[in-house]
């Protein structure tokens, strides 16, 4: 399958089932409470906390729900799988493991670097000369790792074995089979499409009160179902 038919089966993907595209856009609107009550101008200490647990418990959930989009789309099914609260929420906290484990490893060889090059704990001259090669390091470990990530939750939607997305040298050989400049290319075109969807559902904005709720809804569902159905569709090429 190549990269555009990928990227293509994914756009139309959403809206293939409206209920459960309606679905998941509430449970992202939830997810984004805080930020919803920043816009109105909410500034009650007691419901900003709230909405902040609320808010996390929707995206742990909504982050599980991913998963399980992933799987499908692994397994060839063109269906939008059912809500589970709870294997969602399960999910959702084990993807969320993953994902630190996978982003705590460049911080840690960035921060060796840093040290190596002089960014950190020297004076200005060095400063300024180690923060170039600094700069590059990070952005390069940074990248592979978030391709390492990609394909590591991937694994784990595929095994439901959150064992099998911790084994870099099986996410590495992974990596190799569906090629790293083929994963590159699809992550900066499935950027480029989510900031085009958000731009265009953002004008809905403009409504008072109701139009970032409506917004919120549906580019947290386009992005939501077309983002892990690519990765999925681009996994079961390895």
């Amino acid at each position: 399958m190549g990269l555009g038919d990928i990227i293509s089966d994914s756009v139309q993907y959403p809206f293939s089932d409206i209920q459960k595209f309606l679905i998941v856009g509430v449970i992202s609107l939830f997810s984004g409470l805080s930020s919803l009550f920043g816009n109105w101008g909410v500034d009650s200490f007691i419901l900003i906390t709230l909405a902040g647990i609320i808010g996390l418990i929707f995206t742990l959930m909504l982050s599980g729900y991913s998963i399980s989009v992933t799987k499908y789309a692994i397994n060839h099914s063109s269906q939008l799988p059912d809500l589970d609260f709870q294997n969602n929420l399960i999910d959702g906290i084990k993807a969320l493991i993953i994902s630190i484990v996978y982003f705590i490893i460049p911080i840690i060889i960035t921060l060796i670097f840093a040290i190596i090059t002089g960014a950190i704990g020297a004076g200005l001259n060095q400063l300024v000369a180690g923060l170039g090669v600094f700069a590059v390091i990070a952005v390069i470990v940074f990248i592979f790792f978030a391709i390492f990530e990609i394909v590591a939750l991937a694994r784990f939607a595929d095994t439901g074995e959150l064992g099998e997305a911790l084994n870099i040298g099986e996410v590495i050989e992974d990596v190799k089979k569906i090629g790293i400049g083929k994963i590159i290319l699809f992550a900066i075109v499935s950027v480029i499409i989510i900031i085009i969807a958000s731009l265009i559902v953002s004008l809905l904005g403009i409504i008072p009160f109701i139009g970032i709720l409506i917004a919120q809804l549906i580019i947290g569902a386009f992005i939501t179902l077309f983002y892990s159905r690519a990765i999925g569709l681009l996994y079961a090429e390895a």
